[in-house]
């Protein structure tokens, strides 16, 4: 740009000195006005490359959160899968005790106490039967859970403004407490309350536990809080028995979060 300014003066100059002074003046704005102009974008230029860099690193960690829950599917799935191999198992221990019980019947009427043994041993592999069923089918309903949440909740998941992990084989959803149990509900916590009542339809026999976690202020605050979720879950269709309020934790560290545990009871 200075070489821009230095040519138009020597045209000047080669002029014969004859440019009236406003003429020169003009041309000199003129100049610095396009040398602030490109000063500036390259500035812009800048900047943008610089949020650019920080969009690519956000989109990077939120990657590795979908991998985690992929995850956390994957193991629910087996976790389903080994009961239900369990079952098979005790199952078929039951029916060779009933044949064994049925080949053997007529040589132990005089021996009452080894039949009753035998008896005791069906009860208990038939109890076990029934347990390992009811497992299997929790194990399976609640990773069908998992499932439907992570459907109904892509959006948000993914852009990092809810969180889904498995805790002991149950989904639970975290998300800040503002966007859920402040003076209005926001989008986020719309959504996720929304999620939450398609999925009880979905699954009957669904419950519900709230938490807070992080900086909530006093504990009183706190309950206040949890019951403001607790009437929004109950407005979008969940029966008061389904929700469960913990009581509210110690003080911890970072934003107040809640915490939405969402199992199947198996009832």
């Amino acid at each position: 740009m200075k070489a821009s300014f230095v040519v138009v003066i020597a045209a000047l100059s080669a002029a014969g000195c004859m440019v009236p002074a406003s003429r020169y003046e003009e041309a000199r704005s003129a100049i610095l006005v396009e040398q602030e102009a490109h000063r500036r974008t390259q500035d812009r230029l800048g900047q943008i490359s610089r949020e650019l860099d920080g969009l690519h690193a956000s989109l990077a960690e939120r990657e590795k959160k979908i991998a985690k829950l992929e995850g956390d599917l994957s193991e629910a799935q087996l976790s389903a899968d080994v009961a239900g191999t369990e079952r098979r198992f005790a199952t078929e221990i039951v029916e060779q005790l009933r044949g064994e019980l049925l080949r053997t019947g007529d040589h132990l009427r005089d021996m009452s106490g080894e039949r009753s043994k035998l008896a005791q041993a069906l009860d208990a592999a038939e109890a076990r039967a029934k347990k390992l069923a009811a497992c299997e089918a929790a194990a399976a309903d609640n990773a069908a859970i998992v499932r439907d949440l992570s459907v109904a909740l892509h959006a948000p998941i993914h852009a990092g403004e809810v969180e889904l992990t498995v805790v002991d084989g149950r989904a639970v959803l975290r998300v800040a407490s503002s966007e859920l149990a402040g003076e209005v509900i926001q989008e986020t916590g719309r959504k996720v309350i929304l999620a939450i009542a398609k999925v009880t339809q979905s699954h009957p026999d669904t419950r519900v536990s709230i938490r807070e976690t992080g900086e909530g202020g006093s504990a009183e605050a706190s309950a206040k809080r949890l019951r403001a979720v607790s009437d929004a879950l109950i407005q979008a269709g969940l029966g008061a028995a389904k929700v469960e309020l913990s009581p509210a934790a110690a003080a911890g560290k970072g934003p107040a979060t809640l915490e939405l545990g969402v199992w199947d009871a198996g009832e």
